[in-house]
C-alpha cells in the first residue's frame, strides 16, 4: 500500500518536489524539516484557509488530485487521510513513493528507537518508558503520537528515542528499524478505519522487526488472539503477561522480569493496568541497557500524563468537599480505557461515573457487565447519550442524561450538596470518587481531548473549588 522500503537521506537529496497530505502538526513539522533542505513544499488539506502558508509554497485543497500531484516526487502523509484517498491512489498508479512523517524522520535518525503501541496505555508507557531512560540516557527524546512529531527532533542526534506509535501510523510506515517495541494490549477500537480486529491487530503487528536479530519485541499473549497466525515461536519475542517471564504480583506490588524483581509497591499509579505499563517500560529499559539499580531509584518519581486517571489536587478544593476526589481520565477515548482505569474499584465504593463524547464502533456488553457489578450512579452527556441510551435503560440502573458537561457537573453539585453532604449516612470515613472518564472521542463537544479535560477541571473548580470557601 505505501513504499515499502525506506529511502535514504542520499535519495531525499535528489527528489526535489514533495506534498504534505494532511496538515497538522505532524505535517508542518514534515514541512519545516524538508524546508531546512531546501526542498519545495505543497501542502493538499481539507482545509487549506487554517494552514500556515509560510510553511509551503502552496496551500490547496486536497480534492483535486491530479492538479496537485504535477511534478510532485515524494508524498508524506498524516495519518488521520485514509488509505484510498484520491490523491493516493492516483500517486500509486505514478509511483511516486509515499511516507509517513515518522518514516521521514526514521530516515534521519540512525540511532535506538524505541516503538510502543497498543489500544490503551501507550502514552502512559511511553512517557514511563522515557522516564526510566533518564537515569542514563539525560539526552533522550520521547515523541510520536504522544505529541511531539519525530520530525522536529529526529536530526538533534539524541542518544535514544521513544516513540507512541498508533496503528494510523504503523499502517502508513515501512519497516521502523526499531531497536526494541511493545504492543501493550489490543481491544476494539478504530474499527471505522481497519473494519476488523484482524486488520487492526496485523496494523500493530508492523511495529516489530524480529527479521533483525537485534531486534527485542515485547507482546501481551491476549494480543495472538485477533492474528491470523499463532504466537511465533523467536527468540526475540517475549510474552508479558501472567505465567509469562515478564510478569506482575500484587499485595504486595512486584514486577519480575527473567533476571530480577522490582518493588513497585511505592510506584505512584494505582492500578493493575499502571502495573502492566510499567512492566513494559522495565522491560524495554533493561533491553537498552538500564542496571535494576537505575531503573529501580526511577520507580518513586513519576507524576503520570495530564488527563489520564489524574486526581485534582484536594489543596484546590473547599474544605468542604476534602470527602470528594475527582478524577480528571479525559484521555479514555474508549470503552476499554475507562474499564481498565476503574478496574480497582468495587461493588458498594462510592462512585460517580461520568461518560460522554462520541462512542467507538465497539460493543457495549463491557460497560453494562461492569456496570451491573458496581451499581454506581451513570452520567452521560454529549452525543454518547444519543447513541448508548437505548441498551443503557435496559438496565434498570440510575443513568442521568444531559447535552453538556456543564450541565452534567452542576447536576453532581446539587447531588453531592443534598444527598452526600447533609446526610449523615454517608458522613463516614468513605471518600466519594467522581470519575470523569468519557470512554468515548471529543469531537462531539471538543477540539481534543486535553480541552475536553480542562474544561472538566475548571468545572470542578468553579463549582468545588477553594475559593468558594
Amino acid at each position: 500500500m505505501f513504499s515499502q522500503s525506506m529511502l535514504s537521506p542520499n535519495d531525499l537529496k535528489n527528489l526535489d518536489s514533495y506534498l504534505i497530505l494532511g496538515g497538522g502538526s505532524s505535517g508542518d513539522s514534515a514541512a519545516l524539516l524538508l524546508n531546512s533542505l531546501g526542498k519545495k513544499v505543497i501542502l493538499a488539506d481539507r482545509f487549506p484557509e487554517k494552514a500556515n502558508p509560510s510553511l509551503y509554497l502552496k496551500v490547496l485543497s486536497d480534492l483535486m488530485p491530479q492538479e496537485i500531484l504535477d511534478g510532485i516526487e515524494c508524498i508524506i502523509k498524516s495519518p488521520g487521510i485514509l488509505p484510498d484517498h484520491p490523491i493516493l491512489e492516483f500517486a500509486r498508479g505514478k509511483q511516486i513513493p509515499i511516507l509517513s512523517e515518522i518514516a521521514l524522520g526514521r530516515i534521519f535518525f540512525n540511532g535506538p528507537v524505541i516503538g510502543i503501541t497498543g489500544t490503551d496505555g501507550k502514552s502512559t508507557t511511553t512517557a514511563l518508558t522515557y522516564h526510566l531512560l533518564k537515569k542514563k540516557y539525560p539526552n533522550a527524546k520521547m515523541g510520536g503520537n504522544i505529541g511531539v512529531p519525530f520530525t522536529s527532533f529526529c536530526r538533534e542526534n539524541p542518544e535514544i528515542v521513544v516513540l507512541e506509535l498508533s496503528s494510523y501510523q504503523l499502517d502508513d510506515s515501512p519497516n521502523l528499524q526499531l531497536t526494541a517495541s511493545a504492543i501493550l494490549n489490543l481491544a476494539s477500537d478504530h474499527l471505522e478505519r481497519h473494519k476488523t480486529m484482524e486488520s487492526y491487530a496485523l496494523a500493530k503487528w508492523k511495529i516489530q522487526n524480529l527479521l533483525d536479530k537485534e531486534h527485542q519485541c515485547f507482546v501481551n499473549p491476549n494480543f495472538f488472539n485477533y492474528t491470523p497466525f499463532v504466537i511465533p515461536t523467536h527468540s526475540n519475542l517475549h510474552l508479558v503477561g501472567e505465567k509469562e517471564s515478564y510478569f506482575v504480583t500484587q499485595n504486595p506490588n512486584k514486577i519480575h522480569t527473567p533476571n530480577h524483581e522490582y518493588d513497585v509497591s511505592l510506584f505512584p499509579l494505582k492500578g493493575k493496568h499502571n502495573l502492566m505499563n510499567l512492566c513494559f517500560a522495565i522491560a524495554l529499559a533493561e533491553v537498552v541497557g538500564l542496571s535494576p539499580d537505575q531503573i529501580q531509584s526511577q520507580l518513586e518519581t513519576f507524576d503520570g500524563l495530564p488527563h489520564r486517571f489524574q486526581s485534582i489536587p484536594t489543596q484546590t478544593i473547599s474544605q468542604k468537599y476534602q470527602s470528594i476526589q475527582f478524577i480528571n481520565d479525559s484521555k479514555s477515548t474508549n470503552l476499554h480505557s475507562m474499564l481498565s482505569g476503574i478496574s480497582g474499584f468495587q461493588k458498594g465504593d462510592p462512585i460517580y461515573l461520568i461518560l460522554g463524547g462520541i462512542p467507538k464502533v465497539e460493543p457495549i456488553f463491557p460497560l453494562i457487565k461492569r456496570w451491573k457489578e458496581l451499581e454506581c450512579p451513570l452520567f452521560v452527556f454529549g452525543k454518547a447519550k444519543e447513541v448508548w441510551s437505548e441498551d443503557l435503560n435496559l438496565t434498570g440502573l440510575p443513568v442521568i442524561y444531559f447535552d453538556d458537561l456543564k450541565s452534567l457537573i452542576t447536576d453532581i453539585k446539587e447531588r453531592i450538596d443534598h444527598q452526600w453532604i447533609t446526610n449523615s449516612e454517608f458522613q463516614k470515613e468513605e471518600t466519594l470518587t467522581v470519575i470523569f472518564s468519557p470512554a468515548g472521542a471529543s469531537f462531539d463537544l471538543y477540539k481534543n481531548f486535553e480541552e475536553r479535560g480542562n474544561h472538566f477541571k475548571n468545572l470542578i473548580q468553579d463549582f468545588f473549588g477553594s475559593s468558594l470557601v
